[in-house]
């Protein structure tokens, strides 16, 4: 795959209610306009889509495509984990059901309906080039904070601070692995590995090698929340959290619905952490947590 080439990613999972969504001059969605059939991938298979079939049971809900196009300056990532960026944010915004399942290099509105349209004559689909993508039988759903329709006020969100966060994951490591857990705690196997994985990203934006519940708890609560009372419930809500997470990890048995509210609550809080660096476009350094603590 060409570095910066334009990538039309095919997904699933939101709801948007107009035919398409800019974000940036070279990053948009779009909706897929006629119902993706088997026959539509069939037909892309004939030109070179190999996996087309372990898209069919999925096909009809995949109703949008993220649009990634050829960057004049390269910085950050590259056109395709742009599209990936994306999708990540979206999951920031509690779109926790969008999935991005395959990239073509044209649109997958020229696949959906294709065999419709080319009934009773010789239209052909152009060579298919692309992959299958973050393709998944299952997904962690935590149906409590989920929103499935884009909003203007996620589309202005993330039109702001793209860029920062693109910026950001090209430059430092944890921040990247934040966003990286961001989107793919909801494809672990069970929900207890998620709310590990959730954890492990919070530990290292943190910079804790062990398991000091006080300060985790401590230093959390002090750069999110104002001094006073606020900061002392939050500073005992993240206590309580981590001592679930620690249960689980070590084995000990939960209820199911006391495990699904520690993941919950968990993504929320990663969510915050991460949120607060892109809106100050910098990373939480040892010294933010000290001085937030202190002064």
């Amino acid at each position: 795959m060409e570095k910066n080439e334009t990538w039309f990613v095919l997904g699933n999972g939101i709801e948007i209610d107009t035919q398409e969504i800019n974000f940036l001059p070279s990053l948009k969605i779009n909706k897929i306009k006629d119902s993706l059939s088997v026959f539509d991938l069939a037909a892309a298979g004939s030109k070179g889509f190999r996996e087309w079939a372990m898209l069919e049971p999925i096909s009809t809900s995949c109703q949008f495509e993220i649009v990634s196009g050829d960057l004049e300056i390269n910085t950050g990532y590259d056109t395709l984990n742009r599209a990936w960026l994306l999708n990540t944010l979206l999951v920031l915004r509690k779109k926790l059901k969008i999935s991005s399942v395959a990239c073509c290099s044209y649109s997958w509105n020229e696949i959906a309906g294709f065999q419709q349209r080319s009934s009773g004559n010789d239209l052909q689909l152009p060579p298919f080039k692309g992959n299958l993508l973050d393709f998944y039988t299952q997904i962690i759903q935590l149906p409590k904070i989920e929103n499935r329709k884009v909003e203007g006020t996620d589309v202005e969100w993330i039109k702001n601070h793209f860029e920062i966060a693109n910026s950001l994951a090209s430059k430092y490591e944890k921040f990247r692995f934040a966003l990286e857990t961001i989107n793919s705690w909801r494809y672990a196997k069970d929900i207890k590995s998620a709310l590990a994985i959730i954890w492990a990203a919070i530990e290292s934006i943190l910079g804790v090698s062990s398991e000091i519940v006080f300060r985790i708890s401590l230093n959390i609560a002090s750069v999110l929340v104002a001094k006073g009372e606020e900061r002392l419930n939050k500073f005992n809500q993240i206590r309580k959290l981590y001592d679930l997470r620690s249960k689980v990890v070590h084995g000990s048995e939960l209820k199911p619905e006391q495990t699904a509210m520690a993941v919950e609550e968990s993504f929320l809080l990663l969510s915050d952490l991460v949120v607060n660096m892109i809106e100050k476009n910098r990373i939480l350094t040892k010294s933010d947590f000290e001085k937030a603590v202190f002064y």
